[in-house]
């Protein structure tokens, strides 16, 4: 392979050995592997941390691993951290409770191989498929652009309606894609570290900026029903409900200013989480973790306008 073949695979990890020995399992199963593999730990106990240590030097004979161990929780810190340490030119951004394909990675090393193409969003192969309208009303789904990978303007990341082949994307998913270093290099684009802990929608605020990049220069950001993972949505360890609802609210409120989405978004994002709080209300599922979320927000909007996060919000 030359230098542009190169692969390498990063993997935030918290918490959850188990998880992580089948998720690396997976990715080393192929008849392409990786050339580089960089986990970075921040599980709490010592014990998990000394499994996950073993679990990552196991493929030290297949690929160059590195296992770094960070103090601080933060998936983006986490990421930024293994960007620092990469090498290859294609970088594949996972989470750690996937199930790679036998023939995925062979099929990315293929599309990347056209150099038009500047990231490719990986296709849950557990992924529901929702083909209600009421999504359309509530401001969660865009009539307009069904057809392809998008940013609503309630701030949220959709999928197409129906998968065919290779669509064009706005953004990708962490649970895994696929992205170019040297364009990282040019654009400086890097993970927003200001989404603190194992936030919400920084995998689409780091997308969404590549895709912006990408457009800017006629570059493709697709999603293919050729590179394929199941995203197991692992319960070894989650966030506390409370906490990652205020996220969904706060964070996509950040985004929104961020990004410079404009008042229209404001208003469909305001509208989007009222009828979330509804929805919650009449299933009597965390209504008032809702309800406080959007409450906190509108007491907060003014820092966050100035693009300010801090953890204080989410409490």
């Amino acid at each position: 392979m030359s230098g542009n073949d190169k692969m390498a695979v990063l993997i935030p990890t918290m918490n959850r050995p188990d998880s992580l020995r089948r998720t690396l399992g997976t990715f080393f199963q192929g008849e392409v592997i990786p050339d580089e593999l960089i986990v970075i730990d921040q599980s709490e106990k010592a014990n998990d941390r000394n499994e996950n240590r073993k679990i990552t030097e196991i493929y030290a004979s297949f690929a160059k691993v590195k296992y770094i161990y960070q103090s601080l929780p933060s998936s983006t810190k986490a990421r930024n951290k293994a960007l620092k340490e990469c090498n290859c030119e294609m970088i594949i951004f996972s989470d750690d409770d996937v199930d790679v394909n036998k023939n995925t990675l062979k099929n990315v090393l293929s599309i990347m191989g056209d150099q038009s193409i500047s990231m490719i969003a990986g296709v849950n192969e557990y992924a529901a498929v929702s083909n209600s309208k009421l999504g359309y009303l509530l401001g969660t789904k865009s009539f307009k652009n069904r057809h392809i990978g998008y940013v609503t303007k309630s701030v949220l990341g959709r999928f197409p309606d129906i998968l065919t082949y290779e669509v064009p994307t706005q953004w990708a998913m962490s649970f895994f894609f696929v992205v170019r270093k040297s364009l990282l290099d040019k654009w400086k684009i890097k993970w927003d570290e200001k989404m603190t802990g194992y936030a919400y929608a920084e995998d689409l605020d780091f997308s969404y900026s590549y895709y912006k990049k990408s457009k800017a220069e006629h570059l493709k950001c697709i999603m293919s029903d050729k590179v394929i993972v199941k995203h197991l949505g692992s319960q070894e360890y989650r966030i506390p409900s409370r906490k990652h609802i205020f996220m969904y609210i706060i964070n996509r409120a950040y985004l929104c200013y961020k990004h410079k989405m404009g008042k229209k978004a404001e208003i469909m994002m305001n509208w989007c989480n009222f009828w979330m709080m509804i929805r919650a209300f009449l299933k009597k599922d965390n209504y008032p973790y809702y309800r406080d979320a959007i409450k906190k927000e509108k007491n907060v909007r003014k820092y966050i306008k100035d693009g300010i996060l801090k953890d204080s919000f989410y409490v």
